[in-house]
């Protein structure tokens, strides 16, 4: 479905690629806007006042442009080279509101199905198939001879619905110059799309006496955006970025991989609102200089009904000069998961609001936390998106307060007061080099919600460790979802959890085979092994401050703290107004808890909003889940001879202070940033 880009709640909307770029390359930024006339400048976000970068800026077209954009997957064959014909696909179906067409013929007509699910042969006249049951794996077979078309719907192989009509005319302007056949949307581009899984397409046609026959499979690897025929044939042209490795006709509980059995997994499943990322063309290049500073930077686009910006990472370059040993990890998996998040208020009381989420609404966008039309889980996001809740001025509407970059801002801006040199890598920097990006430096530091990580940066990060690198966890509920990329694309699956549960057979990743889900539950890299703390409570009351514990004091890790007197810190935060909260780790009674870890402070006292996951199992019962409601800030040497540091708070960097002021958590994170440069 084609739409124009409705900016009522944002005046300019776009995105910059590549995101994560470096000083002295070029990056682009894809806009759209209401009025062609437009203001441009870059800003370092990561300073106290938006400095103005003069980094030359070329406009690549005369104005900025209202744009067009594409939401809801569907399939496209060419088109029968035989006047007789037959198709048949597997289909299951979910939830559709009004008609939809099922399958549109070159010539005009086909088979559409209702908001209850009644499906109907659609040739000259009309005429209904048989109602399906919504979630039931159906054979939808189509005949065509030269004057007429038959629907034939089977379960299992039995018979339940058939209808004949005779072929349309064809309709003027329903043919292209190349004919196709389509699966999942009709032949305009501004109707919706069909909410199903379609599996197995097999197609025959005879002509001059020759029968030949076509077959096309869905592989276990995906997103794809074509799929071969089986013999050679015409390829199946995949529209939209639909789910792929879903669970087939052939599914039947006992196999949950599918590399085990591909077969049971050869399925898709479109949606009317899947989103493939904005097919654009650059409207401006940005130059940045060889000189340019590692930092965090926006595209300001000022136009006469508001203005926008678009934040970029820039690393250091190859021919800049030497790094620090320091480097701030900033967490895009993150920023990209929680992008555009619907939120939408009939199911999550806001406390605030913000722009970005409306913005989000009006366009149809998801995020890795929302659902789809028919109820089925994000698992696919782009980086090709707007991502109109990354903001430096973004508010949480759920908390009422700053989320993830304008929190992650704040510690850069403090280290720049402090003249804390401090290189900037981004997750997809990390998962793209693996331990290459890290081989600089003995320090990395978190930012508040590194809560998504793909193998390849695991990897790279256990290589970090073992060479003797320094880890600064600087946030809480990190290290969490396991995910992975390809191209611009990103790929989660959640399994059951309380955000949204995917079906049965369907936690493993379509873009690598691997299970998918919680780090935790995959066996090999359990947080608690590494950093000593697991996600355990979260809430948007109010936040706590920390405790210091006697390892504060003295010990191998007192260094952390010195300059800081008194007992208790982070009485006062952006995020819930402290320095512990929303989502917090602690640790967990574990075989796999490094032995020499020690617990330098605690925040305890939280309201009853505070609750353990309902995952979380301990032995103890609920004595137990009461005992671990609350905030536990470690330390330990790691075998490899560094340190590995856990705040185990997203509002932890929340805590520190503003221009001109200076408080125990700004003491703390200074000290970590000399002590692990070296």
């Amino acid at each position: 479905m084609t739409r124009r880009l409705d900016h009522a709640n944002m005046a300019v909307a776009g995105f910059i690629e590549p995101w994560s770029t470096a000083s002295g390359t070029t990056t682009e930024a894809f806009l759209s806007a209401a009025t062609p006339d437009a203001r441009l400048r870059v800003v370092a976000l990561d300073r106290d006042a938006p400095e103005d970068q003069p980094w030359p800026i070329r406009r690549l077209g005369e104005g900025l442009r209202h744009r067009d954009y594409s939401l809801g997957a569907w399939l496209e064959l060419p088109a029968a080279e035989a006047d007789g014909w037959g198709l048949t696909l597997e289909i299951l179906l979910t939830r559709n509101t009004g008609t939809r067409t099922l399958v549109a013929l070159p010539e005009g007509g086909g088979v559409t199905v209702t908001d209850d699910a009644q499906l109907t042969l659609v040739g000259a006249d009309a005429v209904e198939i048989a109602p399906v049951a919504r979630e039931r794996w159906y054979s939808l077979t189509l005949e065509a001879t030269p004057g007429e078309i038959c629907a034939t719907l089977s379960q299992r192989g039995a018979e339940v619905g058939r209808a004949r009509a005779a072929r349309p005319p064809r309709a003027a302007g329903a043919l292209s110059d190349r004919p196709t056949l389509r699966i999942g949307r009709g032949t305009t581009a501004t109707e919706p799309t069909v909410n199903a899984r379609v599996g197995r397409i097999t197609r025959h046609m005879a002509q001059a006496g020759q029968a030949t026959g076509e077959t096309w499979h869905f592989p276990t690897r995906g997103p794809v955006p074509q799929i071969a025929e089986a013999g050679g044939g015409p390829a199946l042209t995949v529209h939209g970025l639909p789910t792929f490795t879903c669970a087939s006709a052939r599914f039947d509980g006992t196999i949950h991989d599918p590399r085990l059995e591909p077969a049971h997994f050869d399925a898709i499943h479109l949606h009317d609102d899947d989103f493939a990322g904005f097919d654009w063309e650059a409207d401006v290049a940005i130059d940045i200089p060889a000189a340019a500073r590692p930092g965090i930077y926006g595209l300001e686009v000022t136009t006469g009904a508001g203005t926008e910006t678009l934040p970029f990472f820039v690393r250091r370059g190859a021919t800049a000069a030497a790094a620090p040993r320091l480097a701030f990890l900033v967490p895009t998996n993150t920023y990209l998961a929680y992008a555009d998040e619907r939120l939408p208020p009939d199911r999550y009381p806001w406390t605030g609001s913000d722009r970005g989420h409306r913005f989000a609404g009006d366009n149809g966008l998801l995020s890795l936390y929302d659902v789809h039309s028919d109820d089925s889980g994000v698992s696919l996001t782009s980086s090709r998106r707007p991502m109109a809740t990354l903001r430096a001025d973004y508010h949480y509407p759920l908390s009422g307060g700053p989320h993830l970059l304008p929190v992650d801002l704040q510690l850069l801006r403090h280290y720049a007061r402090h003249g804390i040199e401090i290189d900037i890598l981004t997750d997809r920097d990390l998962h793209d080099e693996g331990a290459a990006a890290l081989a600089p430096y003995s320090g990395l530091l978190t930012g508040s919600h590194p809560e998504y990580w793909s193998g390849a940066m695991m990897t790279a990060l256990d290589a970090f460790l073992d060479r003797g690198g320094n880890l600064g966890y600087l946030g809480g509920n990190g290290f969490y979802w396991v995910v992975e990329h390809q191209g611009h694309v990103m790929e989660l699956r959640r399994g059951v959890n309380d955000i949204w549960t995917g079906r049965p057979g369907e936690l493993h990743l379509s873009m690598t085979g691997l299970p998918g889900g919680a780090w935790e539950h995959r066996g090999n890299r359990n947080p608690q092994s590494f950093l000593g703390v697991t996600y355990a409570i979260m809430s948007f009351g109010p936040s706590r401050p920390y405790t210091r514990l006697p390892d504060s004091f003295e010990g191998p890790h007192a260094w952390i703290f010195e300059g800081v007197s008194g007992t208790v810190f982070g009485e006062g935060g952006t995020v819930g107004g402290a320095a512990a909260g929303y989502e917090l780790d602690c640790v967990l009674p574990s075989a796999e808890t490094p032995g020499n870890l020690v617990r330098l402070a605690v925040a305890e006292g939280f309201d009853d909003s505070f609750q353990l996951r309902p995952d979380l199992w301990l032995a103890e019962g609920e004595a137990d889940r009461q005992a671990h409601r609350r905030a536990d800030m470690t330390a330990y040497r790691h075998a490899g001879g560094g340190t590995v540091f856990c705040a185990s708070s997203v509002a932890f960097l929340g805590a520190l202070p503003g221009p001109g002021g200076d408080n125990a958590v700004g003491r703390i994170l200074r000290n970590l940033a000399r002590g692990f440069a070296g």
